[in-house]
């Protein structure tokens, strides 16, 4: 199934600028773009949204998610302990 920026936001509950946004900067392309230029996504940018949104939720910035996503030596098991780390320190702040 393939979804336009507009079907991708409502199955995701995210805007389509944060969708747009994402694809800016390089963390979530399109799987394509149609022919009047509509960015269109897959199963594979489904699943990768959710990752996406899985480490949002977890407060982690943006260019550490992408390292995690892109990166096949960045150690994403350190990277999560380090940010759990960090929250539980802000949590008793």
């Amino acid at each position: 199934m393939e979804y336009t920026v507009d079907a991708l936001s409502r199955l995701a509950g995210v805007s389509k600028r944060t969708l747009r946004y994402y694809d800016e900067i390089g963390l979530l392309a399109p799987k394509r773009k149609s022919s009047n230029g509509y960015r269109i996504y897959g199963a594979e940018e489904v699943d990768k949204l959710q990752q996406i949104l899985f480490y949002r939720n977890l407060d982690m910035p943006l260019d550490t998610i992408k390292q995690v996503l892109t990166d096949s030596h960045f150690d994403s098991e350190k990277a999560l302990l380090e940010h759990r780390q960090h929250l539980l320190v802000k949590k008793h702040k």
